[in-house]
């Protein structure tokens, strides 16, 4: 393989890899915030609410920016996959069959990471 070659693979690759890790480190950020000390989600705006002594109307506040904000990460989420997806297909194409046998093998080994750390996050929800 020619150096120059060698050289934009291992740009590209890096690149995914840094979308990927992005979309586990940004979801993992906002679990954080809403997994407080272990609990799930519609359990931190009831923590919040009796540790701040929200009244109705800031607890219904409360739980609509909370919502607004899941749909918004999740629509982000999906938006970065399909992202993610086209750019694999891109990148297919500039390679050569045994090229994609390893790009292939290596987007597996990164979505099998995936999906283990999210089927645990959603088993805790």
């Amino acid at each position: 393989m020619k150096p120059k070659t060698k050289t934009i693979l291992f740009i590209l690759l890096s690149f995914v890899l840094g979308i990927v890790c992005g979309l586990f480190i940004d979801g993992k950020a906002v679990q954080q915030l809403l997994h407080q000390q272990g609990k799930r989600p519609a359990n931190f705006q009831k923590m919040l609410t009796e540790r701040l002594k929200l009244d109705e109307h800031q607890a219904v506040q409360l739980d609509s920016l909370l919502e607004s904000r899941r749909n918004k990460m999740e629509t982000r989420r999906k938006h970065m996959i399909a992202m993610r997806d086209t750019m694999q297909m891109e990148i297919r194409k500039i390679l050569n069959p045994e090229q994609v046998k390893i790009f292939d093998e290596l987007n597996q080994k990164m979505n099998m990471r995936g999906a283990n750390k999210w089927e645990r996050d959603t088993i805790e929800k």
